[in-house]
């Protein structure tokens, strides 16, 4: 019995088999991230436009970063997607500083931290087990 199974336990061995490279939950999980980053985009736009915070005005400097948090967490989920491991940096980091971002402002805008629970709850469990496939 080796050190880690006397610590964690014995782990099953067929969650780290890859059977096919590219499973329909792999794609789910990249598609929820470009997802992800649309929703920064859209929501750029829609302030630009004066319809979400209309009492800012749009040469406010939130939505340019809102929209380039989001292009860069859609540039993370297509690099994901060609088994990229700064694809999964990328995502993270622009996820983990809209958050904060959105935090720092005191807005009370959820979606983001949804973003960072989903992520971490369903995108991620595709995801691991091939991570000895990323580049």
């Amino acid at each position: 019995m080796s050190n880690d199974e006397e610590i964690f336990g014995k782990r099953p061995k067929e969650y780290f088999e890859i059977k096919e490279k590219r499973p329909l939950t792999f794609l789910l999980s990249c598609l929820y991230m470009g997802f992800m980053g649309s929703i920064p985009i859209f929501l750029g736009i829609l302030g630009f436009m004066e319809i979400y915070f209309p009492e800012i005005s749009s040469w406010y400097w939130f939505f340019i970063l809102n929209i380039v948090f989001g292009i860069l967490m859609i540039l993370g989920a297509v690099k994901t997607y060609k088994f990229k491991k700064i694809g999964i940096y990328l995502f993270i980091s622009a996820l983990i500083t809209d958050v904060l971002f959105h935090l720092s402002l005191g807005w009370e805008e959820l979606d983001a931290i949804h973003g960072l629970y989903f992520f971490i709850g369903f995108a991620l469990v595709p995801i691991i087990p091939r991570w000895k496939l990323f580049e």
